[in-house]
C-alpha cells in the first residue's frame, strides 16, 4: 500500500445534460438520481394521481425556496438572489418523474394564493402568461391548475400542478379532489422534512454546526465507495489546535468553545461544495476531499494556512497542526488506512515541531 502523507506545519502568520422527453424541449437533469431517491417515487404516484383525477396529460410539482432536503438541488437566480427552485414532471408514458429548473412564473403566481386553487383554462388567451415558456414554447401548455403546498409554519414549499395541451375546465368534484390531494402531499413533505431535521441533529456537531464524528464516518464510507466505483483519487486532511488545553486553562472553556466555532468557519471557507468538514473530536477536525490528488490536497492545505493566518483570533494567536493523505485508484487499501495515514501525518507534525526538519 502506498499512501502519500503531506505533513506541513501551518502557523498563524505563516454531467452532460440529459435529453428531453419526446415532444418536449424541457431540458431534464438528475433523472432518478440518488439525491432524490426518497422523493421521486412518491412524486411519481402523486403526479399520476393528480393527472388522472383532473383528466390531464401532464403532472408537475414545483419547489419554491423551501428546503426539501435534497443533496444536490438546482439553484436559480430570482430577483438577484439565489433560491433553491426545482420542478418534477410526469409526462404521458413516463413511469417515473424528471427534474428541471425551467419556468416558475405560473407557480409563483399560484403560490401567492395560499389554500386556493388556481385554474387557467387557456394560458395562451391570458395576457399575463401568454408569453411564458410553457405556453409559448414546446410543450405548448394551454390548461394549467395548481394548489399551493404550505408547511405547518406557513412557509410555501411549492405547488402541485396539472397541465394539458388542450383548453379545459375542471368540474367541482375534480377541484375538490385535487385540493385534497394537495393536502395529502403537504403532509407527506412536512413529515419528511421533520424526520430529516431530526436525522440532521444526530449528524451535526452541536457546538460548531458542522458534521460530527458519526456523519464523518458515514460520509467517508460513501466517498470511499465512490472512489472505488469511479476510479478517482481521494484525499483527507486532519487538523487540530496546538496547545488547546493550555488555551482552555488560561482563558476558560467558553473561550475555547468560541475558538473552535470560529475555526470551523475558517476551515469551511476555502472548501468546494463537494468537500466535507467534520469535528472529529475535541479540537480535531477532519476534511474529506473527493476527486483530489496529492497536489490538490497541498493546495487546500495552503488555502487553509492563509485563511487561518488572516484571522484575528481572540485572546491569543493560535497554531494548528495539519496532516494529509491521498490514495489513488491504483492503490490497494481500505478507508481505515487512509484515515490512519492522515492522522499519523498530523501527529508527526504536531510532535515533531522541535525537530530540525519541522
Amino acid at each position: 500500500m502506498t499512501i502519500r502523507n503531506l505533513h506541513n506545519p501551518y502557523k498563524a502568520g505563516a454531467a452532460p445534460q440529459a435529453r428531453g422527453i419526446a415532444g418536449s424541449r424541457i431540458q431534464l437533469a438528475n433523472m432518478g438520481g440518488e439525491a432524490d431517491a426518497w422523493l421521486e417515487p412518491m412524486l411519481a404516484d402523486f403526479l399520476s394521481l393528480a393527472a388522472n383525477l383532473c383528466n390531464t396529460s401532464i403532472g408537475m410539482m414545483s419547489q419554491l425556496h423551501a428546503d426539501l432536503g435534497l443533496q444536490h438541488p438546482f439553484v436559480s437566480v430570482n430577483k438577484g438572489r439565489g433560491d433553491v427552485r426545482n420542478q418534477w414532471w410526469r409526462f404521458p408514458g413516463q413511469t417515473g418523474v424528471s427534474r428541471t429548473a425551467v419556468d416558475f412564473s405560473l407557480c409563483e403566481y399560484a403560490a401567492r394564493r395560499p389554500r386556493e386553487l388556481t385554474e387557467i383554462a387557456d394560458l395562451q388567451a391570458d395576457p399575463r402568461f401568454a408569453g411564458s415558456a410553457l405556453s409559448d414554447g414546446t410543450p405548448h401548455v394551454r390548461f394549467y391548475a395548481a394548489v399551493p403546498l404550505v408547511a405547518a409554519n406557513g412557509e410555501v414549499m411549492g405547488t402541485l400542478c396539472v397541465m394539458d395541451r388542450a383548453t379545459k375546465t375542471l368540474d367541482s368534484r375534480q377541484r375538490d379532489a385535487f385540493i385534497k390531494l394537495g393536502r395529502q402531499l403537504e403532509t407527506q413533505l412536512e413529515s419528511r422534512r421533520t424526520m430529516q431535521k431530526l436525522e440532521q441533529q444526530t449528524l451535526t456537531d452541536g457546538l460548531t454546526g458542522i458534521g460530527n464524528r458519526r456523519s464523518f464516518d458515514l460520509r467517508l464510507r460513501e466517498e470511499w465507495t465512490r472512489h472505488l466505483r469511479n476510479a478517482r483519487p481521494l484525499s483527507m486532511l486532519m487538523v487540530d489546535v496546538d496547545y488547546f488545553k493550555q488555551y482552555n486553562d488560561t482563558y476558560g472553556h467558553p473561550a475555547g468553545d468560541a475558538l473552535l466555532t470560529q475555526l470551523a468557519r475558517v476551515l469551511r471557507s476555502p472548501l468546494r461544495a463537494s468537500d466535507f468538514l467534520a469535528r472529529y473530536g475535541g479540537d480535531e477536525f477532519s476534511l474529506i476531499l473527493p476527486d483530489t490528488e496529492e497536489v490538490g490536497a497541498h493546495q487546500v492545505a495552503e488555502r487553509i494556512k492563509r485563511a487561518v493566518a488572516m484571522v484575528k483570533w481572540p485572546h491569543a494567536e493560535i497554531e494548528i497542526s495539519l496532516g494529509a493523505a491521498t490514495v489513488t485508484p491504483s492503490e490497494m487499501c481500505d478507508f481505515h488506512a487512509l484515515l490512519q495515514a492522515a492522522d499519523k501525518a498530523m501527529y508527526l507534525r504536531k510532535h515533531g515541531r522541535n525537530q530540525p526538519h519541522a
